[in-house]
């Protein structure tokens, strides 16, 4: 039995694990609790979107099972993406050309706390993945060692090779998440 959560921040090489093990089996909660924690020592913009759209949006094949801690049941986060991503558009419309001259305000970043409640609640679900994951994965074995049978299976193999490779880490390392390059 291992503590996830102290896992993910002693970090090195069993975070490493760790975490190829939960995109290898589709386990996206402590990989969500590592780039949370990631995004709460610098919060930005690009990172807040990113981490909404890859674990939180209801449409996102990355998304959390926590479903009622996550829009649409959650409507708070949603509110408050909706506001930084207001934002982020403004900062990225190109500027008329009369205001050159004339100095930009930089629209407040997003609150370090954005996503406390979501990690709390993950971390707190008596029957979620990080409780299930604390008893089965072994840190004495490879990532694929912990897996049943030793290997992925299909549908784990497609989630890497259709979403976690094109999509999810692409979109988290250009956020900033640049640690998050190599998992996978």
């Amino acid at each position: 039995m291992i503590d996830v959560a102290d896992t993910i921040a002693r970090g090195g090489r069993g975070r490493v694990d760790l975490l190829r093990y939960c995109v290898m089996s589709i386990a996206m909660e402590p990989l969500f609790l590592f780039l949370a924690g990631e995004y709460r020592l610098r919060p930005t913009h690009a990172g807040a979107l990113a981490l909404f759209d890859v674990f939180c949006d209801p449409h996102s094949p990355a998304r959390l099972s926590a479903h009622e801690l996550l829009p649409p049941r959650e409507l708070a986060l949603a509110a408050g993406i909706a506001q930084i991503r207001s934002r982020w558009a403004a900062l990225q419309a190109p500027r008329p050309a009369e205001d050159d001259q004339a100095p930009r305000s930089v629209p407040a970043g997003p609150g370090r706390s954005l996503f406390d409640a979501l990690v709390r609640g993950v971390l707190a679900d008596a029957n979620g993945r990080i409780k299930a994951l604390s008893a089965s994965y072994d840190p004495h074995l490879s990532p694929a060692e912990n897996l049943p049978g030793g290997r992925m299976n299909a549908s784990q193999r497609s989630f890497v090779d259709n979403v976690w490779i094109p999509f999810a880490r692409p979109r988290l390392a250009a956020a900033g998440f640049w640690q998050i390059a190599t998992v996978g």
